[in-house]
């Protein structure tokens, strides 16, 4: 039994609070695990529930620990920022940047097929034209982190299936082979969940909500590149919007 000090001057919910912090710090709590509840917490440490709710509810602020309807407390995950768009405009090599290089991806499949209605129209494809869908799984230091299925009118590169491998930046391949200079892109985030595929590409159950990222990017003549969708697992993540310089 952990009993807290109550002769201490410092008020039983702050030693809680530190004890209980200590231990989230050191993993013996480990990220989305669920936390005892009030009564094994009071029983624990020998304190009310009134002191234990004040420790938990000051810890849930301070980001240690995320409370989820009708689910209970969670230990808070560790969450990356991904720059959902850029306020200048510019065309952004994936989802972000700022994870480059603890990033790597696995190629999942490479498909050529007839466009359909909604790729002719983003792509300005003719009615008999095809489109190469590339699917890739990207991992976050070796753990699965997001899906990127990408799609290129087919007749704008040809033969670009056979540069791509496991790895392989498709805007180099773009910019190398088929001096492409993307100039910029349309974005828009929307809510969906994940699919019995995507839980199992991305570790998480069916149902689960993900964000999905649809990118449409431009050329310097604004002719369209390619199209994209990215999906990331919402709890995983904070979304921001970055820019260069200040706007007043």
């Amino acid at each position: 039994m952990q009993k807290l000090d109550v002769n201490s001057a410092v008020p039983l919910y702050e030693q809680l609070k530190m004890a209980l912090r200590e231990r989230l710090e050191s993993q013996i709590f480990a990220p989305g695990e669920r936390m005892p509840s009030e009564a094994e917490l009071c029983d624990k440490y020998g304190v009310s529930r009134i002191t234990v709710r004040r420790a938990v509810e000051e810890l849930v602020e301070e980001g240690y620990l995320e409370r989820r309807q009708g689910k209970g407390t969670f230990v808070a995950q560790s969450r990356s920022m991904v720059a959902v768009m850029s306020l200048d405009g510019s065309a952004s090599e994936g989802f972000s940047d700022r994870y480059k290089s603890h990033q790597s991806s696995v190629i999942i499949s490479k498909k050529e097929y007839p466009a359909n209605s909604q790729e002719r129209q983003w792509l300005k494809l003719d009615e008999e034209d095809t489109v190469l869908v590339l699917t890739r799984q990207i991992l976050l230091d070796g753990k699965p982190w997001m899906i990127d299925r990408a799609t290129y009118p087919a007749k704008r590169f040809p033969g670009m299936f056979d540069k791509i491998g496991n790895n392989t930046s498709t805007y180099e391949v773009m910019r190398r082979d088929y001096g492409v200079q993307m100039s910029k892109a349309r974005r828009a985030v929307t809510l969906v969940y994940a699919t019995n595929e995507q839980g199992k590409l991305l570790c998480c159950a069916p149902g689960t909500p993900l964000f999905k990222r649809f990118k449409a990017v431009y050329d310097e003549q604004d002719g369209p590149v390619h199209l994209s969708s990215t999906y990331v697992n919402a709890e995983n993540v904070v979304l921001t919007v970055e820019q260069d310089s200040f706007l007043y």
